[in-house]
């Protein structure tokens, strides 16, 4: 039992010190060729300290893409060495079986997991809002968490605010209700509003228009109202970022409030499918690649792997954008199509390596 845990240990090392040399010198290219990228958008206001310091914030953002293909190319850069070196034949020939070698692989890997979930959920949200931040400043001071004409719908009623605040502060409020067969009954503006609690929005200097059933209108005006909207202060920050900005927390929250009108775009349910599969992808790309070193790439140098480790993390990568695309086009649930890479990925290697036994 000790022989087999140490030979655990030296199996997870090796593939994990390689997967983390992997993602540190692909965090570094990604950084330096977007740096250059960057400064072909210098103007007044925005300098070449600026550009550094939008992909000094960008780095997370760099290092959660680049975490399944740093896992690909760990696995087989470690596992390289092992077969290299003839580990993997002595191991084999002890009585280790194959998967119980891939799952030690697989233990750096998880790692990884951990750290990607920890970057969507709490980091990514927060340095990707800084990058915007520093990116579109342009000389001037940003303010974030404001929404400038924003439209939503809660069962009949439409609601547009021409300005709102994550405090609670509204300006340029029009409320439209409809009846069940979608006729006016009743618009209403108002110059100010705030959020108070339980849902409720105090609206300041109103005009309510109400529409009779025999076609007359009658004006009310109110210095103060009180309106029921589901909207809440929180969501209003959530409309200004990029649904891929969002942490999977923040989705579903959100996701619930806008299923509560029927109105979920596919790009925040897209976005919440691609960061449920993300470890999915990482674990598959890995078992994949403990296929090759196995199969057919156990007898190839450390350059030929890492070449082919290289197009297949790229063609998985580019795969899982094209189909993410075409999720938003046609119809099936974008789950199909962000997990159909991952499944054919996973079955492929597993396939392989049930060959190799």
């Amino acid at each position: 039992m000790t022989s087999i845990l140490m030979l655990a240990r030296h199996v997870i090392k090796t593939s994990g010190l390689a997967m983390l040399g992997a993602a540190i010198i692909l965090l570094i290219l990604f950084m330096l060729f977007s740096y250059i990228a960057e400064l072909g958008e210098l103007k007044e206001g925005y300098s070449a300290l600026n550009a550094f310091t939008y992909i000094l914030w960008q780095a997370p953002k760099f290092l959660y893409d680049i975490l399944p293909i740093a896992g690909l190319m760990g696995a087989v850069i470690g596992l390289g060495s092992l077969a290299s070196s003839s580990e993997l034949i002595v191991m084999r020939s002890v009585g280790i079986s194959l998967w119980r070698i891939v799952s030690w692989v697989l233990w750096p890997a998880l790692v990884l997991v951990i750290v990607s979930f920890a970057l969507s959920q709490w980091i990514l949200p927060y340095t990707n809002e800084q990058a915007r931040a520093i990116q579109k400043q342009g000389g001037q001071s940003v303010k974030i968490g404001e929404v400038h004409g924003y439209w939503t719908r809660e069962g009949n009623r439409y609601i547009y605010v021409n300005y709102a605040n994550s405090m609670g502060q509204l300006k340029q409020v029009e409320v439209i209700d409809l009846n069940e067969k979608y006729r006016i009954t009743q618009t209403l503006t108002a110059q100010t509003g705030e959020f108070m609690q339980n849902q409720q929005w105090q609206l300041e200097s109103v005009n309510q228009i109400q529409i009779q059933p025999d076609g007359s209108a009658k004006l009310i005006h109110n210095n103060h109202l009180n309106l029921p909207l589901g909207l809440q202060p929180r969501f209003v920050q959530t409309v200004t970022v990029a649904p891929d900005d969002l942490a999977p927390t923040q989705l579903i929250e959100y996701m619930r409030y806008l299923s509560a009108s029927a109105q979920v775009p596919k790009p925040y349910v897209l976005a919440l499918w691609q960061k449920i599969a993300a470890p999915f992808a990482l674990i598959s790309l890995v078992v994949i690649a403990c296929s090759f070193i196995f199969g057919p790439l156990r007898q190839q140098s450390i350059g030929f792997r890492l070449v082919i480790a290289l197009f297949i993390g790229l063609g998985f990568r580019y795969l899982q954008d094209f189909l993410s695309y075409a999720s938003l086009v046609y119809s099936p649930s974008p789950a199909w199509f962000v997990l159909l890479p991952i499944v054919i990925c996973f079955g492929f290697g597993a396939y392989l390596l049930n060959r190799a036994k």
